[in-house]
């Protein structure tokens, strides 16, 4: 018998502790950032290019365009990706800020979510591209911002495997390397 009473206490201060979590703890920041070998401009053309998307973010389905152009501030998407349990989960985006080969930014929001994420990009002196991510977000509840802080090392883990497997895709293909070999 108390063992069921310390494991029912046990429960309960986890469970009041995720409240209170959800409650107060409402904001939260993701950071993820990499060098690539390559110039700031390509970097830039392949981060933004849809065609390429499946090619490096994890679990990328498909974009359909809402309204507006792409690259034009104001235009919006929505992004579908497919989630552990094969479930197709969306992400609508609008775009708030673009400068071409420099940064991009987006607001989003989906049913568990709503936040910016901002790409900045800087040529570094060696020659390589700096990308950096930066996303700001909260839970649309308690529940989910309780989620969140939970998994927000999962959640900067995914967005740095992202740019990961973007700096392989670009250094990997490296057009310039490969248009030097034809002129030898």
């Amino acid at each position: 018998m108390k063992f069921a009473k310390y494991l029912f206490i046990f429960v309960g201060v986890i469970f009041l502790t995720l409240v209170a979590i959800g409650i107060f703890k409402t904001d939260y920041q993701s950071h993820a950032s990499i060098e690539i070998n390559a110039s700031k401009s390509q970097v830039f053309a392949v981060y933004n290019n849809p065609l390429l998307y499946k090619r490096w973010m994890t679990n990328y389905q498909s974009l359909e365009q809402i309204e507006g152009q792409i690259n034009e501030v104001g235009n919006k998407h929505r992004l579908n990706f497919t989630t552990g349990s094969g479930e197709i989960s969306s992400l609508e985006q609008t775009l708030l800020a673009y400068k071409a080969d420099e940064l991009i930014r987006y607001s989003y929001q989906n049913q568990w979510l709503e936040g910016t994420s901002t790409a900045i990009f800087e040529q570094t002196d060696s020659g390589t591209t700096k990308l950096s991510l930066t996303l700001n977000y909260t839970g649309k509840g308690i529940v989910q911002n309780a989620l969140l802080f939970l998994l927000g090392s999962t959640i900067d883990e995914g967005h740095q495997h992202n740019l990961e497997q973007l700096k392989e895709l670009i250094e990997e293909s490296q057009p310039d390397a490969f248009e030097d070999s034809l002129r030898e």
